[in-house]
């Protein structure tokens, strides 16, 4: 049975986060002695307690009838008050988006301006919708957002950030924490929220924090795309819409023409933000914390909470336990004397009973039983992936297969175009499915080992005994043969070492292709008979992950135009095989040198 601690009406599991305002738990709820549900709990700083929240929380209840119960803000808001104040919303897998940005730089995994786009459609979905019914959020910051592991962001803390915002002057560290997202002009509410989405935004194109007090213009002009791990400038697109966001120039006068100009930036340019590639990204990098988590929520599904309930804690009062359920010590006094006499009779057999478990039966390690049986119910889980990916990509071919025949049977140049934009987005979410297949390929791969080695380890070394026999001596190592004593040899001083003895660096091998599956001639350019007389080339880096899969393509000299030539060398790209990049001989992640795809002319 696991371990949990009380939080008004929860049972806090694990915590998930760690943030300026505090933790955010995986929580249980009870219904009898008996799992009921899932949620998150928000707990609060010490010093946020000190500032005042433990009288305040209340105020955040007017805010949750104005937030209209929308998803984006976390369903089934509930607040407690008390000596320990805290709030608590449905359950979602995932993590927060400061986690998934310190992570993401740590083991440089690469965050593509799509991505950070994504996020941001999300994060201004929630202010827009803020702003429409009069609320402002005021503190807001990746510890705001939370990421699921299906790709989704959540708001979660609106309820309470303009309560937040109200302690920071009592609140010094929380504010100096928030720092650089605090710095747009203190009288305008949606300017406040519009500059801290700005210094999200750049936070994930660069995966540095915006500097506090700097010369914000200077900054934007020296931004690359280190989230990328590219030394390119940030688009320009992206960068004037930082400027309007950060420096206060052209800002946008209202919630509606925000909306507008985010809208532009988001499907006007060469980006595809969308959900699904985002949900990809979070399980490669919470992978094993998402397995973590769904083999812990199972085991604390079935678990049995009796010592949480107003039962249990009435059992544990009381002069003892068994004088609580029976009432009687006369009782228990001839019981005690009873079991003293019965207890020399069974001595024996309890000793003989001894000696068959430890010298008779087959000896198995109990850690060894429990670590095999998290093994077959982690197989049963990716097993259970597999099946719904399977099922995705069922859906996707057969939407495919549907686009491809109103392609062909449409003759609107028009309805031509916005067929070909359904058609490459469907096949964009059927290369994700593909290769999130292929990640749980491996991933069985992997439990069929894992499982096989176990299996191995477990089989009990069996000692047949009649009788119980005495104690064995010790073993005593058998001598090893005197090997001849080697003659003296001199042994060189440290400096003589390193004069003869050069340092060797590490031998570095860049990822490469094994097996290159060959570009498809976009269709775009066909219908749009756009330059098919002639070659076309779209050069390309792909950086690659331990186990060989794709991780991110960057096209490094691409076709200019919206043909399809990029998108068709990306796909191409992503269905090749890669053998991963190695240090001395052990694989690590890393970019392959460039790869040129070729466009053959149609004639």
């Amino acid at each position: 049975m696991g371990t949990y601690t009380r939080l008004g009406s929860y049972l806090l599991a694990s915590e998930l986060a760690g943030d300026p305002f505090g933790s955010v738990h995986r929580a249980v709820v009870i219904s009898g002695n008996s799992f009921d549900r899932h949620v998150l709990v928000r707990s609060f700083s010490e010093e946020l307690f000190q500032a005042g929240m433990n009288t305040r929380l209340v105020e955040a209840g007017r805010v949750v009838p104005l937030l209209g119960g929308a998803r984006i803000f976390g369903m089934g808001y509930r607040i407690e008050g008390g000596k320990m104040p805290h709030v608590a919303w449905d359950y979602v897998p995932g993590r927060s988006l400061a986690q998934l940005v310190d992570k993401a730089r740590q083991e440089q995994i690469p965050f593509g301006v799509d991505h950070a786009l994504t996020v941001i459609q999300g994060v201004a979905q929630g202010i827009v919708q803020m702003q429409a019914k009069g609320v402002s959020h005021g503190v807001l910051s990746p510890h705001s957002v939370w990421v699921s592991f299906e790709g989704a962001t959540q708001l979660v803390d609106a309820p309470y950030a303009a309560l937040v915002k109200s302690m920071l002057a009592k609140a010094p560290a929380t504010k100096q924490k928030l720092a650089p997202y605090l710095q747009g002009p203190e009288n305008d509410v949606l300017q406040q929220d519009l500059f801290a989405l700005g210094a999200i935004l750049y936070e994930l194109l660069t995966f540095e924090r915006l500097p506090v007090g700097g010369n914000l213009q200077s900054v934007l002009d020296q931004a690359t795309l280190k989230a990328a791990q590219e030394e390119a400038p940030l688009p320009a697109e992206i960068r004037a819409f930082l400027g309007r966001l950060l420096l206060g120039r052209q800002p946008f006068a209202t919630v509606e023409a925000f909306s507008a100009e985010l809208e532009r930036v988001l499907y006007d340019g060469e980006y595809s933000p969308t959900t699904f590639n985002m949900a990809f990204f979070m399980h490669t990098l919470f992978r094993e914390e998402n397995d973590r988590d769904a083999t812990a929520m199972k085991a604390e599904q079935g678990d049995n909470y009796l010592a949480y309930t107003a039962a249990g804690d009435s059992l544990r009062s009381g002069a003892t336990r068994v004088e609580h359920i029976d009432g009687h010590a006369e009782a228990q006094t001839k019981e005690k004397h009873t079991t003293l006499l019965i207890g020399g009779g069974l001595a024996a057999v309890v000793i003989l009973g001894l000696g068959y478990i430890f010298f008779g039966r087959a000896k198995v390690d109990p850690a060894m039983q429990k670590q095999l049986a998290e093994l077959q119910l982690l197989k049963v889980q990716i097993e259970q992936q597999k099946s719904d990916l399977d099922a995705k990509a069922k859906t996707e071919s057969d939407k495919t297969v549907q686009l491809q025949k109103q392609l062909g049977e449409t003759k609107s140049v028009e309805e031509k175009m916005k067929i070909q934009k359904q058609l490459d987005e469907a096949q964009a979410r059927k290369l994700e499915v593909e290769r999130l297949q292929k990640l749980t390929e491996q991933k069985m791969a992997e439990q069929k080992v894992a499982e096989q080695k176990l299996a191995e380890q477990k089989k009990p070394t069996e000692t047949k005994v009649a009788v119980l026999p005495p104690p064995a001596a010790p073993e005593v190592p058998r001598p090893q043969p005197m090997q001849e004593a080697p003659k003296p040899t001199p042994v060189p001083t440290p400096a003589q070492q390193t004069a003869s003895q050069p340092t060797v660096a590490p031998i570095l091998e860049p990822a490469h292709v094994v097996a290159q599956v060959p570009p498809v001639f976009p269709m775009r350019a066909v219908q749009m008979r756009w330059e098919t007389n002639l070659d076309h080339f779209v050069r390309l880096k792909v950086f690659v992950g331990e186990q060989g899969q794709p991780l991110k393509v960057s096209v490094v000299d691409g076709v200019a135009g919206a043909y399809g030539f990029d998108e068709a060398a990306i796909e191409a790209a992503n269905k090749s095989s890669f053998a991963p990049a190695t240090r001395d001989g052990k694989p690590v992640r890393g970019w392959t040198p460039e790869i040129v795809y070729k466009f053959q002319k149609r004639r």
